[in-house]
């Protein structure tokens, strides 16, 4: 079976990148991993609110998440991005609004 070509990648000018969200309110964390997305697309993913970069060192994308429940962890947050059709990359690493 032949894999479906993957879709060229953009790199922005740091004039066009867009900044990372500061932490939302009631200090939920702000999660950043990459992942591999097989058709290029971000899906919904319930309990998450995902935004998405075309700039990754290893994989498609460079996700940004912030948990909507106040108890989501990295591990929650791999096992639905999987259960989505992503592979998560890498680690989660935590960014500090």
């Amino acid at each position: 079976m032949t894999a479906a070509p993957r879709p060229p990648r953009v790199v922005l000018p740091l004039s066009q990148a867009v900044p990372l969200l500061a932490a939302p309110p009631a200090a939920r964390p702000v999660y950043v991993l990459e992942v591999l997305a097989p058709d290029g697309a971000v899906p919904t993913v319930p309990g998450w609110t995902l935004r998405a970069w075309p700039v990754a060192r290893l994989g498609d994308l460079t996700l940004q998440a912030v948990p909507q429940g106040h108890e989501d962890r990295p591990a929650d947050l791999r096992r639905v991005l999987q259960d989505a059709g992503l592979t998560p990359l890498g680690p989660v690493r935590r960014h500090a609004g």
